[in-house]
């Protein structure tokens, strides 16, 4: 695992270094350099990415509502143990985590198109495993809480838990929503039926 993270940070070093003053990268149409200074860039975040994040058990109590001791008693369990099995998974992978946060930062802004997309697909091979871990545990919680809590309140929870998914994940650049808004509006976003 080492080796993939050193061979891709000395691939990435080399490209970058390689292209020439400038940038030199291929760069999107119809973007000035004016709209390109107002927007800042995104922090990538690998372990948002991997979906990792930790449930507040008192604001998970209070917003789904329950209120028999005993059911909060046994949410409260479920939700450390969830916790608990997401810390182990983020310190195990903390290496790959921060090696690959440093790696895609580093990037300048409009870089090469091709070393962008094997980029990308260096970083789902890294963080997939990590995604479908996670993925796996919130199954064994929702599937656990739905026998503990009232339809009601699973509801409740369900919505909790697709905020909170929600706001770990970066929010696009506005030039991006307005493109895709117009694909929308063109037909172009349409689903398959």
């Amino acid at each position: 695992m080492k080796n993939i993270i050193f061979i891709l940070i000395t691939f990435l070093t080399y490209t970058i270094l390689a292209q020439p003053p400038g940038g030199g990268g291929r760069r999107q149409q119809g973007t000035s350099a004016q709209s390109n200074q107002t927007q800042k860039p995104v922090k990538f975040n690998a372990s948002n990415m991997a979906g990792i994040f930790y449930y507040d058990i008192e604001d998970v109590i209070k917003k789904t509502k329950v209120k028999e001791e005993n059911n909060q008693f046994l949410v409260s369990k479920e939700l450390k143990n969830y916790n608990f099995k997401v810390k182990e998974i983020s310190f195990l992978n903390s290496k790959k985590f921060t090696d690959l946060d440093a790696v895609v930062n580093s990037i300048p802004q409009g870089g090469d198109i091709e070393v962008i997309k094997k980029l990308r697909t260096k970083i789902d091979e890294l963080i997939k495993p990590v995604r479908e871990d996670i993925h796996e545990m919130e199954k064994v919680l929702n599937d656990n809480l739905s026998k503990i809590l009232s339809e009601k309140q699973f509801k409740k929870w369900l919505k909790y838990q697709k905020k909170k998914k929600e706001s770990i994940q970066p929010k696009r650049a506005k030039n991006n929503q307005r493109q895709g808004q117009r694909q929308m509006q063109n037909g172009g976003g349409r689903r398959r039926q």
